[in-house]
Parts: C-alpha cells; sequence; structure tokens
C-alpha cells in the first residue's frame, strides 16, 4: 500500500489533486443541500431537487414551465444563491417576474439587445458566468433549449435546419456536468414538445436531442393521464372565475430518489405556485383534512391542540366536537382564506404529510 500511495502522490503532483478515496466523495455528496420547488412538487421528487444538478423541464407552450423555472429561481435566492437566466425566446415578461418572493434585481439576464446572440454566445457566457467564484451554487435558467440558434443558422437564410445545434449542445453539456458538481450549482434546462416523426414510441417527444435528456439528473414533463386528465386545466374559484391553472407534471427521473410518479401543481396567476392550495388539496387527497360536500373540516388539527389553542384562545380544545367544529369551513374557498391568514396552520399541516410520506 505504501507503494501504491507514494505512486499516487507522484500522479497528483503531476495532474493535480483529482483522485480520491470513494468514502470520501460520497460523503461530500451527502452533504449536498437540497432546494425546494413547491410542497406537493417536492413530495413527488423525493425532498426537492439537490444542487450540482441538470433539471428539464418540458412541455406545451403556456404551459407553466417558465412560472416553475422563476419559482426555483426563488428559492434558490432564499438560500443566498445567484440567478442567471438566458432569455434566448425574448419573451421575458412582466408577469414572469410576479412570484412575490423574487428579487429582479437580484438576477442577471442575458437577452437580445441589438442583433440576435448566437446558441454559442449564449452558452459560453453562461459557462464563463457559473465557473467564476463569486457565481459559486449559482442556478442557470435557459429558456428555452429549443429555441438556441447556432451562429451558422443566424447568418444563413432561412432555410430549415439544425446546423449543428446537437453537437453544440452535447460539448455544453459534457462542460458542464464536470463543473456543477464542483460549483453546487444548477442548470433548469425549458424543452419545448415537438412531433415524433420516427414511427415508434410515443407522439411527441422533448426537444433538444438526447444529450441533454442524458444529462438531466431530474427530468419533469408536464403530461396528461389519459382522456380524463389533460396535461393543464383552468384553476376555477367558487364564482367560475379563472384564477390560475392546474398543471400535471410526471417526474421522469429525480436526483433525489427512484423515478415515477405524477403530481399536480397549482398557478395562481399574479402569484406563481401556491404553496397553500397544494398542501391544502395533499391534506384532503391524505386525509387530514374531511370534506362532505361544501363542508370542509381539518381533522388534522386534533394532533395539534397548543396551535389550535393559539389561534382560539377562548376554545376549550379539550372538547374534540367543539374543536372540529371550530375548525369547520363551508367551501375550499373560505378555508383557502383561514389558511393564509394562519401560516404556522398551513406550516404544521405541511410537516404532518412530510412525516406520513
Amino acid at each position: 500500500m505504501a507503494k501504491n500511495d507514494d505512486y499516487l502522490s507522484k500522479l497528483a503532483k503531476e495532474y493535480g489533486d483529482i483522485i480520491s478515496d470513494g468514502d470520501k466523495i460520497l460523503e461530500e455528496k451527502k452533504n449536498y443541500a437540497v432546494i425546494p420547488v413547491s410542497p406537493a412538487i417536492d413530495i413527488a421528487l423525493g425532498g426537492g431537487i439537490r444542487e450540482g444538478s441538470w433539471v428539464t423541464l418540458t412541455g406545451d407552450p403556456k404551459s407553466g414551465k417558465t412560472t416553475t423555472a422563476i419559482q426555483l429561481a426563488s428559492n434558490c435566492q432564499k438560500l443566498g444563491r445567484p440567478v442567471i437566466y438566458l432569455d434566448v425566446e425574448g419573451r421575458l415578461k412582466p408577469m414572469n417576474f410576479e412570484v412575490p418572493t423574487l428579487d429582479p434585481a437580484k438576477m442577471k439576464v442575458i437577452h437580445p439587445k441589438d442583433d440576435p446572440i448566437s446558441a454559442e454566445t449564449f452558452l459560453e457566457l453562461a459557462y464563463k458566468m457559473m465557473s467564476h467564484p463569486d457565481w459559486h451554487g449559482a442556478c442557470l435558467i435557459i429558456d428555452s433549449i429549443s429555441s438556441l440558434t447556432p451562429s451558422k443558422e443566424l447568418d444563413g437564410d432561412m432555410s430549415p435546419g439544425r446546423a449543428g445545434l446537437p453537437k453544440i449542445l452535447s460539448v455544453f453539456t459534457k462542460k458542464m456536468g464536470q463543473l456543477l458538481p464542483r460549483q453546487r450549482g444548477l442548470v433548469i434546462a425549458i424543452t419545448h414538445y415537438i412531433a415524433n416523426t420516427s414511427g415508434f414510441g410515443k407522439a411527441k417527444m422533448a426537444d433538444g436531442g438526447n444529450k441533454i435528456q442524458y444529462q438531466a439528473d431530474t427530468r419533469m414533463e408536464i403530461a396528461g393521464g389519459g382522456e380524463k386528465v389533460s396535461a393543464v386545466s383552468y384553476w376555477l374559484d367558487s364564482n367560475k372565475n379563472r384564477i390560475g391553472q392546474v398543471v400535471n407534471w410526471k417526474i421522469i427521473c429525480s436526483s433525489m430518489g427512484p423515478p415515477g410518479g405524477n403530481v399536480q401543481s397549482w398557478i395562481r396567476y399574479g402569484q406563481g405556485i401556491d404553496s397553500v392550495q397544494e398542501i391544502l388539496i395533499l391534506g384532503i387527497d391524505l386525509g387530514l383534512i374531511d370534506k362532505a360536500g361544501a363542508w370542509i373540516t381539518c381533522s388534522f388539527i386534533t394532533e395539534h391542540l397548543e396551535l389550535a389553542k393559539k389561534i382560539f384562545p377562548e376554545l376549550n380544545v379539550e372538547n374534540t366536537e367543539a374543536l372540529l367544529k371550530a375548525f369547520k369551513f363551508q367551501g375550499q374557498d373560505r378555508l383557502y382564506t383561514f389558511f393564509s391568514e394562519h401560516p404556522e396552520l398551513v406550516e404544521a399541516l405541511e410537516k404532518q404529510i412530510k412525516d406520513m410520506l
């Protein structure tokens, strides 16, 4: 072993400190932080998204991909992480910044100004910024992979063709694949569905080439569940007013655990992903909130008597019938309002849900 150690020391002098014991690498990986997306999505992913990984969000236009990416960027900002946004499509709008906790002043947006930007320039800038020590742990959003245009295509005529984009993306993913784990950042790549003309498999497939999909540690697709469940549906309030949309995600694989699973995410217009609504729905689905017709009862409150007493000081919380009556509401909208006024109640329910799962 001594001879082996001497030889490894010589190699380290020649090539740098790039050989480590497996247990050291394993321990380092275990200490990687997990970044949340939203309550429902986090549960489906096995906890969230591990830093140092690559994420792909795939779906049809206007289905919620950018909103979800911006929500993730906001969560990264809460953890003190910088955000880099590649506005490849040139369609970033004020409504995309409506996530309340997002700080646009702390985002760096790379976008076309006087002339179009080539795929090579977008990706080279992104790699250089992500490599810099000041951007350690950064969240990079590429919106979208599908709209990246190689310089040859920009300089040519309108003839169709990808002009080497798969090769450009292949080089970028290989370089980022080595950078991300030590930089402990995130890459969120938004891709679109395109028609599958091969004659095999699904009618639609993710754009961007196989290398993007191979690189991804977490893959999420907005997809329906057959004829009965559409990929995206309108979210209506009790008066049938459209207040948002319900997005059905399919988890293809996760950086946190085994692949598979479907999850609903609730996007409220002017707010982004609505965490309160997601927790409320999870509570109903898991039987922690009972629903009988229009009446909804927070039965989970029997496990949180001190919290119930804090909310209703005059209530005899030992009287179960009186307790449940105090936490009974007519209509989901009223329960939502009550939850919004008492975030500590939402926090307790979320913890109970996570403990169950």
